[in-house]
């Protein structure tokens, strides 16, 4: 009897050592589990720094663009600052003055800027091309912004080339804009032969070619003739031969 008690208690030794292995197991298995927990964790907030980085990137990104957009709008406004910085005229030549007065004189028309008899003041780069300007002829002058105040008024020109048939084109569209033909016209029906052309050599240089022609008609309908004393200037594009300032310009 006294055995079975010790067997008893022997199964009982031995079962409560199998609980204490099995808790210790368990005890066992969450730290472990709590640690890939926490490496999850290491590594999230290890990741999470790059979330601040990628922010960075983008926010570096995005100043090198505006920088760049900011370099750019400053490009755009130097060149329209030296877009502004000159005046392009297309102008009908009458005279050309460079081996005496360094002067190119002529009609023009811009609605933006200046219309009438314009004198043109050559820079040095442009006299030794000076010959190339030929009565008759159109060309299109690049100028600095200054203008004199004189009669004809004066600038000065940077650049020049023939002008296209669209600057021609332009050129007309242009005086037909502004044109006070219809005006002189009206006038001249009360005018002596002389008054009318003393006004009109100053007037035609904002005419379209079609006015000058009708213009000229009308003039020999009133008695015009080349020969005599009066000198009329008004003359078709082509045929345009000195003007009122040409003989006489005084700087």
């Amino acid at each position: 009897m006294k055995r079975s008690k010790n067997l008893s208690f022997l199964l009982c030794l031995t079962l409560l050592a199998a609980s204490l292995l099995t808790a210790c197991g368990t005890a066992q298995k969450e730290p472990v589990a709590a640690g890939d927990a926490a490496a999850e964790t290491t590594e999230t907030e290890t990741g999470a720094p790059d979330a601040p980085a990628a922010e960075s990137n983008e926010t570096a990104a995005s100043d090198e663009t505006e920088a760049a957009a900011k370099t750019e709008a400053a490009q755009d406004t130097q060149n329209g600052s030296a877009e502004a910085e000159t005046i392009r005229f297309i102008v009908d030549i009458t005279d050309n003055l460079t081996e005496t007065e360094n002067l190119i004189i002529g009609n023009t028309a811009n609605a933006e800027a200046y219309s009438g008899e314009i004198a043109i003041h050559l820079e040095a780069s442009l006299l030794e091309k000076s010959n190339e300007i030929q009565v008759g002829n159109t060309y299109v002058f690049t100028v600095t912004p200054m203008m004199t105040m004189s009669i004809p008024p004066q600038v000065s020109a940077i650049d020049f080339a023939p002008a296209s048939e669209a600057d021609l084109e332009t050129l007309e569209n242009v005086r037909g804009e502004i044109s006070n033909f219809k005006e002189c016209m009206e006038r001249y029906q009360s005018m002596s032969l002389e008054d009318i052309i003393a006004d009109a050599n100053l007037n035609y240089p904002i005419w379209t070619q079609d006015e000058i022609a009708e213009y000229n008609a009308f003039l020999i309908e009133k008695g015009y003739t080349e020969d005599g004393n009066l000198k009329s200037y008004v003359k078709p594009r082509s045929e345009l031969n000195g003007s009122i300032f040409g003989g006489s310009y005084d700087n």
